[in-house]
């Protein structure tokens, strides 16, 4: 088996470090194999500090690469974000396109001949975060109670409540895993114990790009 670190994931932070395994795993890929996971999740205070100027291109470059993934949120705007990472690995790469594909980017590098690929969430179209996403991952039967929830955010906001407008959804999942059994469980545990759903369709789409990206 490849060492972890020729294959790794660049993540803004601990939350996306630790939800992704779980992710993966309730789709049927063996996290750990020989007392290793199969990928390095390397994470970041941030997405200004993941994307500051040589940090992408250092880890492309490094020693033993063989597959680089870069998962990062879009926040405002999915274009925005897409354009800063291609203008970072422009030096690295001729051919990336002008828009990320809808099923994120995988390419090689024209020297290494490492593997390359990025998404952002939540699906490289929207504005929004990994929480926009695990929110798509709500049960059915709960759906409801997520209604009501927005609903407390919303009044929440008009309170006063000094969340910034691009943490709502952070802010409304938070509110509806209070009301779950366990109340407030972390993300990460969420999809470890299926309070939200791993396998619903909506997690398709980045579950593929990963699985096809990293070989697994």
């Amino acid at each position: 088996m490849p060492s972890t670190s020729s294959r790794k994931l660049l993540v803004e932070g601990d939350t996306d470090k630790r939800v992704i395994p779980f992710l993966m795993e309730a789709n049927g890929i063996e996290w750990e194999r020989s007392g290793r996971p199969v990928v390095c999740i390397k994470p970041y205070n941030g997405v200004k500090e993941l994307l500051k100027p040589g940090v992408v291109e250092a880890e492309l470059r490094a020693s033993g690469l063989e597959i680089l993934g870069v998962m990062v949120d879009a926040n405002g705007d999915a274009s925005d974000r897409w354009n800063r990472i291609r203008n970072l690995c422009r030096d690295e790469f001729d051919d990336l396109p002008d828009e990320i594909p809808e099923g994120g980017l995988e390419t090689v590098h024209p020297e290494t001949r490492a593997r390359f690929g990025v998404w952002i969430m939540p699906d490289n179209r929207f504005s929004g975060m990994l929480e926009d996403f695990l929110i798509r991952l709500i049960p059915e039967e709960s759906r409801g109670l997520y209604e009501l929830a927005e609903k407390c955010v919303a009044e929440a906001a008009r309170s006063g409540a000094p969340f910034k407008d691009v943490h709502k959804a952070k802010a409304e999942i938070y509110t509806w895993l209070a009301w779950q059994d366990e109340p407030g469980r972390q993300l990460h545990e969420a999809v470890h114990h299926r309070v939200l759903d791993p396998e619903r369709p909506e997690s398709q789409p980045f579950v593929n790009w990963f699985r096809h990206l990293f070989k697994v």
